[in-house]
């Protein structure tokens, strides 16, 4: 529970970078109106923003976010953190030429910037904490579940905002994969660190409650006609704890190999 910021910034980043993926797709394959990728736009631009801010706080004072891009190239810390800027002004730019100096064509291209560093941006995230020396980071499930949030709960934001189908896909790959891997996950961190492991089991147990009740929730919500914003908010809420509650797992399990 020690790197909070950490978290909050981890997995509502991962969730925008996944509304905006999906919620472009869906416009360009015409299952989203202009006016329902905007509000996305403007969501998952506002989601970020918030994850920049709580993310802040781990730095502790604003101007030493500029310290960090420093190491721009060697520094995978420093490359997070230059990709998370670079992905918010394309976010800022779109909503520019969307909202306020309407330029189609300058918009179009800002919205697939914004697609592409914000999937640059969730790749650096586990290459921040592939390290050799936190042997319960040091696996493929690190950048497994770094990716699974951005499908999971990317895909819940992006039902609600309309891109039912593409988000509704999303959503069930994320949570079949988590659930396909996380014995696999486990057996792992039994071998490197059996004690702390053993101590997030609450964490992980919430995490896949809240995505199994999902996994049934949202066919009787979508294909039964009764997907009002309030009861699709209400998930995508639910889900978005639930990478939250993994994400605090993960940060628990920070120890050092002897």
């Amino acid at each position: 529970m020690h790197e909070l910021p950490l978290v909050f910034f981890t997995v509502l980043g991962q969730s925008a970078a996944g509304l905006y993926l999906l919620a472009y797709a869906s416009r360009r394959l015409g299952m989203l109106s202009e006016n329902q990728l905007r509000h996305a736009n403007i969501a998952a631009f506002v989601i970020m923003i918030i994850a920049l801010v709580i993310g802040g706080l781990h730095v502790g004072q604003p101007l030493r976010f500029f310290n960090m891009l420093l190491g721009v190239g060697r520094s995978p810390m420093s490359n997070e953190a230059l990709l998370s800027g670079i992905f918010v002004a394309f976010g800022a730019a779109t909503l520019l030429f969307t909202l306020f100096i309407k330029n189609k064509v300058l918009s179009e291209l800002c919205n697939v910037a914004t697609v592409i560093f914000g999937l640059a941006f969730v790749w650096s995230i586990p290459q921040v904490y592939n390290i050799a020396t936190v042997a319960n980071w040091f696996t493929v499930f690190t950048t497994l579940q770094m990716w699974m949030t951005l499908l999971v709960a990317g895909g819940a934001l992006a039902i609600l905002f309309g891109a039912q189908r593409l988000g509704a896909m999303a959503f069930l790959i994320g949570s079949i994969m988590i659930f396909a891997t996380r014995a696999a996950y486990v057996s792992f961190l039994g071998e490197t660190g059996p004690e702390i492991s053993a101590e997030q089991a609450g964490f992980w147990s919430f995490q896949l409650v809240v995505l199994a009740v999902m996994l049934f929730v949202y066919p009787a919500l979508l294909y039964r006609g009764r997907n009002s914003f309030a009861l699709l908010g209400l998930c995508a809420l639910a889900v978005i704890l639930a990478e939250l509650s993994g994400r605090i797992a993960f940060y628990n399990l920070w120890q050092i190999t002897m």
